[in-house]
C-alpha cells in the first residue's frame, strides 16, 4: 500500500503517509497549559498505533494580547514549559513516528465571549462568530508584531525540544486567516487591500519562523474555500497556495470552510467520507509541495485510493485515531475489521469542548484517560450477565470478558444493536452501521456466550445465578397527555424506521430534538411533506454545533417545515391542532409521528435487586441518552468489577 510507504516533508523523513491530525486538547493539559503526563500519554498511544506524524493541536505563543479560549490551548511562551515538550517529543520518538508542533497566533472573532476579560481581537472590526453584538478590536501594527516575534520565538524554543516539524495554522477563520479574508479584513494600512496585504501577516510568520528554526520543515495549514457567501473562494485560495510555495514553506495541509460552517470544517456524520479531498486535489495540481488531506477519511481503502490517485500525498485521521489509536497498525496489517469506527456524532470531541469538559471518543472512552482508565485483568473471575445487546450491554460484555469475567449477554431480539439500528436507518446515518458491526464482532472475539431472542425475567436470572448483573436494557418511548395520542391516530418514530408502522404523504412530526429532526428528513427523502412542531424556540437544542448546523441544513435542502413555539394540544383523524402565541389552528395531516423522547425503564432493576448482589443499570434504561452515555456507561461497568 502507498500509505505505508517511507516519505519525506523536506529534511524529515516519515515511515509512512498517515498523520494524526491537529485537533483541540481541551481539559488535558497541566493547570498552567503545560504538555502534562495524561497528554503525552495520548499522543503516545496514536505514535504507538502507527501513525508516521502526530500533528499536535493548536499551542499558542502568546497570552498578553487575546484571552478566553488562548488560555485553556497548550502554552509555549516561556522555557518553563520546554522540559515537558520534550518529554513529548522523547514519547512521540520512542513509536518511530514524528512529531509536528502546530502553533497558533490566536483565535480572533471565533475566541470565547463568556467570561472573556479582553476585547476580542481580529484583523478589522468585524462581529464575533458566538455574539455578533460583539465587536473585536482591530490588532495594532504594534500587536502584530509582538504575535510574529513570539510565535518564531515559540518555533525556536520548540526545536531545541526536539520536535520534527513545526505548522502554522492559518486556517478555518482563526486570526491568521482572518487577516488572509477580505470577508473579516477592511484594513487601509499594509496589512489589508488586496491580497499581498492581506497576506503580509502569514508572510511575515514564515519568513520569522523559518530565521528561527532553519532547516527544520515548515506545514502551513490554509483553508482555499470557505463554503459561504463574501468568503474566500477556490480561485484566491488556489494563488495563496501559490504564494505560501513561493515564501518557502515544505508543505500543505487543506482544509475546507470556517466556523459558520464548522460541520464542514469538522464534518458531521451527514457529510459524505473523503468530502475535503477535492480541495486536496486542486491544490495538488497548483503546487508541486506535498498535501495533506483530511475530512472524513477513515475507511482505509478510501485513504489509500487518496494517495494512490496522486490526490494528496498525506492522509490526517483526526476522530479515526481517538476512535482507535491502533488505526494504522490494524490497516497495514490488513485488519480493517478490526478498526473500531469513528461514527462522526462529534459528542466527545467537539461537545465536550464547548462544555469544557476533557476531549475524548463516543465510542472509545479511554480517549484522553489511556492511563486513568486502562484496563486490568480482574482480582478475582466473576461470572457477569448482562441483559440487553445494544451499545451500553455491548460494551459491557466485552470489556468484563477482556478483563477475564465469564459473561453471558442475553438479547430479547433477533440481533444484536438495540436502538442503534434503528438510528442507522436514514441514509445519512449510515456511519453508524460499522459500529454495531464492530461491536458484536469484539463481543464474539471475547468469548462472550451470546443467547439471543432470550428474555429477561426475574426467574431466568435467579436460574442462571451471576455473581453480577448489568441491565441494559433501554427505554420506552415517551408519551405525553395529548388527547387522540390513546385513540391510535399516531404512531412512533421508532416504529416508523423499524418498519413497524405506515405514514401518508402528508405528516406531521412531534417533537424537534434531533431525533425528531432525523426522522423529518428521512420521511422528507422519500417524497413526504412533512411539518415538524416544536414547543422550544428552535429545533434540536442541546446538539452539539457541528451535528446541529449539520441537520439544520438537512431540514432546509430537504424542505421540511419547522413550527417552533408551538404545542400540540389534540391529535385527530385530520391531524393536529396545535397552540401558538396567536392562538390555536390545525394542522392536517395524513399522519402523526411522534418523537417526544424516551424513559428510563427501571422495573427489571427494580425485581433484580431484591435478590441480586450486585445489580448494575447502565445506557438508557438508567437515563436515557444518545450513544455516547450507553458505550461510556457499559463501559465503565465492566471496568470497575
Amino acid at each position: 500500500m502507498q500509505l505505508f510507504e517511507r516519505s519525506r516533508i523536506g529534511g524529515m523523513e516519515l515511515k509512512n503517509r498517515v498523520a494524526m491530525a491537529p485537533m483541540g486538547t481541551n481539559g488535558l493539559t497541566d493547570i498552567d497549559c503545560g504538555y502534562s503526563r495524561r497528554l503525552i500519554d495520548f499522543y503516545a498511544a496514536r505514535a504507538k498505533g502507527g501513525c508516521g506524524m502526530i500533528m499536535t493541536g493548536a499551542a499558542v505563543t502568546n497570552t498578553e494580547i487575546e484571552a478566553g479560549i488562548s488560555h485553556f490551548l497548550p502554552r509555549l511562551t516561556t522555557p518553563a514549559y520546554m522540559g515537558r515538550l520534550s518529554e513529548l517529543c522523547d514519547a512521540v520518538h520512542h513509536h518511530g513516528s514524528k512529531l509536528v508542533l502546530q502553533l497558533t497566533v490566536g483565535f480572533g472573532r471565533v475566541n470565547f465571549i463568556e467570561a472573556n476579560p479582553i476585547q476580542p481581537i481580529s484583523a478589522s472590526e468585524v462581529p464575533c462568530f458566538l455574539d455578533p453584538s460583539v465587536t473585536t478590536r482591530a490588532l495594532t501594527k504594534d500587536e502584530i508584531q509582538q504575535l510574529v516575534i513570539s510565535f518564531a520565538t515559540g518555533a525556536g524554543m520548540a526545536q531545541v525540544c526536539g520536535v520534527d516539524a513545526i505548522e502554522i495554522s492559518g486556517y478555518g477563520g482563526y486570526l491568521l486567516d482572518q487577516f488572509q479574508s477580505a470577508l473579516w479584513n477592511n484594513r487601509t494600512d499594509e496589512y489589508g487591500g488586496d491580497l499581498d496585504g492581506r497576506m503580509r501577516f502569514s508572510m511575515e510568520i514564515i519568513g520569522a519562523t523559518r530565521h528561527a528554526v532553519g532547516d527544520l520543515p515548515i506545514i502551513f495549514k490554509f483553508t482555499p474555500d470557505h463554503y459561504i457567501e463574501g468568503g474566500r473562494t477556490i480561485d484566491e485560495g488556489l494563488e495563496i497556495a501559490r504564494r505560501l510555495e513561493a515564501a518557502g514553506v515544505d508543505a500543505l495541509h487543506v482544509d475546507g470552510g470556517c466556523y459558520e460552517v464548522w460541520n464542514r470544517v469538522v464534518p458531521s456524520m451527514y457529510e459524505e467520507p473523503g468530502c475535503q479531498v477535492v480541495l486536496c486535489e486542486a491544490v495538488k495540481k497548483a503546487v508541486s509541495l506535498p498535501v495533506i488531506a483530511n475530512g472524513k477519511l477513515g475507511d482505509p481503502a478510501l485513504a489509500e485510493s487518496v494517495i494512490e490517485d496522486g490526490k494528496a500525498d498525506y492522509v490526517a485521521l483526526g476522530r479515526p485515531v481517538l476512535a482507535d489509536p491502533e488505526w494504522a497498525n490494524k490497516a497495514k496489517a490488513g485488519r480493517y475489521q478490526d478498526i473500531r469506527p469513528c461514527i462522526g456524532c462529534n459528542e466527545a470531541c467537539i461537545g465536550r469542548g464547548y462544555e469544557m469538559k476533557y476531549l475524548s471518543c463516543t465510542v472509545n472512552p479511554l480517549t484522553g484517560m489511556e492511563s486513568i482508565f486502562a484496563l486490568s485483568p480482574v482480582e478475582k473471575k466473576k461470572s457477569v450477565l448482562v441483559i440487553g445487546g445494544g451499545p451500553g450491554g455491548m460494551e459491557a460484555a466485552r470489556v468484563a470478558a477482556l478483563r477475564g469475567c465469564e459473561v453471558t449477554l442475553w438479547e430479547r431480539s433477533d440481533r444484536l444493536g438495540g436502538k442503534m439500528r434503528t438510528a442507522a436507518v436514514p441514509e445519512f446515518k449510515k456511519d453508524i452501521s460499522p459500529l454495531i458491526d464492530y461491536m458484536a464482532r469484539q463481543v464474539d472475539a471475547e468469548g462472550v456466550k451470546v443467547e439471543l431472542g432470550k428474555k429477561a425475567t426475574a426467574d431466568a436470572v435467579r436460574a442462571l445465578s451471576p455473581d453480577v448483573t448489568i441491565i441494559a436494557t433501554g427505554s420506552l418511548l415517551a408519551r405525553p397527555a395529548i388527547p387522540g395520542l390513546e385513540e391510535g391516530y399516531a404512531v412512533s418514530s421508532v416504529d416508523l424506521l423499524d418498519g413497524n408502522a405506515q405514514v401518508g404523504e402528508r405528516i406531521v412530526l412531534v417533537g424537534g430534538g434531533l431525533c425528531g429532526c432525523e426522522a423529518a428528513v428521512h420521511l422528507a427523502q422519500q417524497g413526504k411533506k412533512v411539518t415538524v412542531v416544536e414547543m422550544l424556540e428552535d429545533i434540536a437544542l442541546g446538539t452539539n454545533i457541528n451535528t446541529l448546523m449539520g441537520i439544520k441544513t438537512l431540514v432546509a435542502q430537504s424542505g421540511v417545515g419547522v413550527r417552533c413555539g408551538a404545542r400540540i394540544v389534540e391529535i385527530t383523524r385530520e391531524g393536529v391542532v396545535l397552540e401558538t402565541g396567536d392562538g390555536r389552528e390545525t394542522l392536517e395531516a395524513d399522519s402523526v409521528v411522534l418523537a417526544t423522547g424516551f424513559e428510563a425503564d427501571a422495573v427489571l432493576r427494580d425485581e433484580l435487586e431484591t435478590f441480586v448482589s450486585e445489580v448494575t443499570t447502565v445506557g438508557d434504561c438508567a437515563r436515557p441518552g444518545n450513544i455516547l452515555t450507553a458505550i461510556w456507561g457499559g463501559f465503565h461497568a465492566a471496568r470497575v468489577l
